[in-house]
């Protein structure tokens, strides 16, 4: 072989070597560089992934804390509404005494003509007649009432029922009370209900 094939030779062999090289240099940078943008977007999707489970677990949260307040709101006028109903009950089975005083403070809180009728409901009928007067008849004077009332009262005890599930009526010439239990109840619960509630918080 020549000087100058050996040359050629050498020349190519060079030239290969330095493709080679350069080869080399070049796919371990691309390698490099595809290792980093597949950590770089691995590292995004999993940042998506723990944002979207954050997302998740704030929303399942939420969504508990919701559920309970609603449960808590229930549970609380479920008891507010058992508290009334067993003062309804209470309330009905008042002995006399204590229904000849809730008239008494009923009628004594109110600026009346002091000549009205009473009337109750036909089932309570007999019960208030023992206890706010003397006498019977179809319209008669509350004598037992009137006298624990004080000096100018003249109510009469109807024997007109009234529409009332409990409790009297004190009827008027121009307008009717109304004194019935489920009357009182609601005008108590109007003005207790929110504080009982706030109480329970």
């Amino acid at each position: 072989m020549s000087k100058l094939e050996e040359k050629i030779i050498q020349k190519g062999q060079s030239i290969i070597e330095s493709i080679n090289l350069s080869a080399k240099h070049e796919s371990e940078a691309l390698k490099h560089r595809l290792i980093e943008e597949a950590k770089a977007d691995l590292e995004v999707q999993l940042h998506k992934a723990q944002q979207k489970a954050k997302a998740q677990v704030e929303q399942a949260k939420q969504e508990g804390i919701r559920a309970l307040r609603d449960e808590v709101a229930i549970s609380k006028q479920q008891l507010i509404e058992s508290i009334f109903t067993a003062l309804k009950e209470e309330l009905k089975h008042l002995n006399k005494e204590d229904y000849f005083n809730y008239v008494v403070r009923s009628i004594q809180n109110q600026a009346i003509d002091k000549t009205e009728e009473i009337q109750v409901n036909k089932k309570e009928y007999a019960m208030y007649q023992s206890i706010l007067t003397t006498k019977k008849g179809d319209l008669f004077e509350a004598d037992l009432l009137n006298q624990k009332l004080g000096k100018d009262y003249q109510l009469k005890l109807s024997h007109t029922p009234a529409q009332i599930e409990s409790g009297f009526m004190l009827v008027g010439k121009l307008y009717d009370l109304n004194f019935s239990f489920e009357n009182l109840l609601e005008s108590l619960t109007k003005k207790y209900e929110k504080t009982i509630y706030e109480a329970l918080n």
